[in-house]
């Protein structure tokens, strides 16, 4: 067996380093000086080895100005005993390009440990650390789509309803934080709706693990106590054996959309609601028409009799009497049905007043004396001039139903006063009496339709036309009470026609 030479052994090690994929380095262990570089540093670095070894700091001043500190601190803590550095840096080629290497040094010693060189290894690193900053990078494009998503993210524990993670969403939906959600003690199931709770509880005991899917809308109870409707989707993710692993899903903010449904049902409901009333109305309308030709039929012939029986036995008073009994009868119902009528074509809109100058006191005081209602009662009358543009059938008709109503609601031997005077808002028409008064808490209702007075009273629709010919001609009836006790109910009629021009003028004209 030959000996091998020292030469021979040297050559073999040097061919060795030559042939690693790196860069071979020692330096002086005192001073961190490199005495040795390979030849790699040609393809690795961008240069030979002889400008590490001739400039002392040449290695420090190429490695990226971002990484330089970081990495001559980590190298000079590694000169020491026995020490070993392990760093990544970037190195600054001739042409510009950046090379990302790994630098692993050790620091060799004697036999009493005393430092002798520092000997390490540089390799390409690049690839990785591209690979590694494109994954950074995509991880966060990701962390941001689904942070900045309008819905909620989650990835729940496969056997509880404990989160995992949720994402920051989820304040702005609930106000609870994510802390809250990943806490041990699962708040989801907390803040179910009582409505919901069951279903939902059920439903995730029995969440098909075949499928690998489920999907539910919800209710959850806020932190400020909202409700808010949320989609539920959620998809059962499995691990490289194909065994399941945890459930990821979004909820979606669905609570908009629910309330347009429950608002579009109960519009359907109004609108079939409306559809019946409208028919309703429509079935009243042919009965009242079919009730007024009916009723007045027979009520003209009692009422024309009537009247005959008066005339033709007028020394008969018992005949005369039960006769006048049977027209106020006649008249009275026919006045209920007129008013019937009347409101019914109010409230359908098909009455338009035909308003003409007109001396509202004359009428009134007219109206008074040949209605009959204030036969044998006390009345007092203070009726001055009143021109007004109205329309003198419906302001009769008011007068009727107020003294008829004065008359009702009071005693035979109780007071009335009529009222009539002109005023800057318009001409005041007031019938008041001594009689029991309108409680406060009735006299807005009192001239509702059927709320005039108790239920022995009559139909109580008599106010009601008084108050609606009044609207119609842009005033007003109310009631309040009279000095000295009793009622007074009072109707404002305007005294300008609509182009402005005063009704007196007219007058005068």
């Amino acid at each position: 067996m030959s000996a091998t030479s020292p030469g021979s052994e040297l050559r073999r090690l040097r061919a060795l380093v030559a042939d690693l994929d790196g860069v071979v380095w020692e330096a002086d262990a005192s001073t961190g000086r490199l005495t040795f570089v390979s030849q790699r540093s040609i393809d690795l670095l961008g240069y030979p080895p002889e400008a590490f070894l001739q400039a002392p700091t040449f290695w420090a001043d190429h490695i990226h100005p971002d990484d330089r500190e970081r990495a001559v601190a980590g190298y000079l803590a590694g000169l020491g005993e026995a020490r070993t550095h392990d760093m990544e840096y970037r190195f600054l080629r001739p042409d510009g390009s950046v090379v990302w290497v790994r630098d692993i040094g050790h620091t060799v010693t004697d036999v009493s440990g005393a430092p002798l060189v520092v000997r390490g290894l540089m390799v390409d690193v690049t690839e990785r650390r591209y690979d590694m900053e494109r994954r950074d990078e995509i991880e966060r494009r990701y962390q941001t789509l689904v942070e900045q998503t309008p819905a909620v993210t989650y990835i729940d524990d496969l056997e509880t309803e404990r989160k995992l993670y949720i994402s920051p969403q989820v304040e702005l939906l609930l106000g609870y934080s994510p802390a809250e959600f990943t806490r041990d003690e699962p708040l989801w199931p907390c803040i179910l709706h009582p409505d919901d709770r069951d279903r939902m509880l059920r439903r995730s005991h029995q969440a098909d693990r075949t499928s690998g899917s489920s999907g539910e809308e919800y209710r959850m109870i806020a932190k400020d106590g909202r409700v808010v409707w949320v989609h539920d989707e959620a998809v059962l993710i499995r691990d490289e054996d194909g065994l399941p692993s945890y459930w990821q899903g979004v909820w979606l903010d669905v609570t908009e959309r629910r309330r347009a449904e429950d608002l579009e049902r109960q519009l359907e409901i109004e609108r079939g609601q409306a559809a019946e009333l409208r028919a309703l109305d429509e079935m009243k309308n042919t009965f009242l028409q079919a009730v007024s030709h009916d009723l007045r039929t027979p009520l003209a012939g009692i009422l024309g009799l009537a009247v005959t029986l008066e005339r033709q036995y007028p020394e008969a008073d018992d005949v005369r009497d039960m006769a006048g009994r049977i027209a106020a009868n006649a008249r009275k119902l026919d006045r209920m049905v007129t008013d019937l009528l009347d409101l019914d074509r109010i409230s359908r809109g098909i009455v338009e007043p035909n308003v003409e100058p007109t001396d509202v006191g004359e009428l009134v005081a007219r109206v008074a004396d040949e209605s009959g209602f204030l036969s044998g009662r006390s009345v007092t009358y203070d009726i001055a001039e009143t021109p007004v543009e109205v329309d003198p059938a419906k302001v009769e008709r008011i007068v009727e139903n107020l003294l008829a109503n004065a008359v009702r609601h009071t005693p035979p031997d109780a007071r009335i006063w009529v009222h009539v005077s002109p005023g800057k808002d318009g001409a005041h028409i007031v019938v008041a009496d001594e009689g029991p008064g309108v409680p406060t808490e009735e006299r807005t209702e009192i001239f509702e339709p059927f709320r005039q007075g108790d239920a022995s009273s009559g139909v109580g629709i008599g106010l009601t036309v008084v108050a609606r010919f009044a609207e119609l001609h842009g005033g007003r009836a109310w009631v309040d009470e009279r000095e000295g006790g009793g009622a007074a109910f009072h109707v404002l009629l305007p005294t300008h026609h609509a182009d402005g021009e005063d009704v007196a003028d007219r007058f005068r004209a």
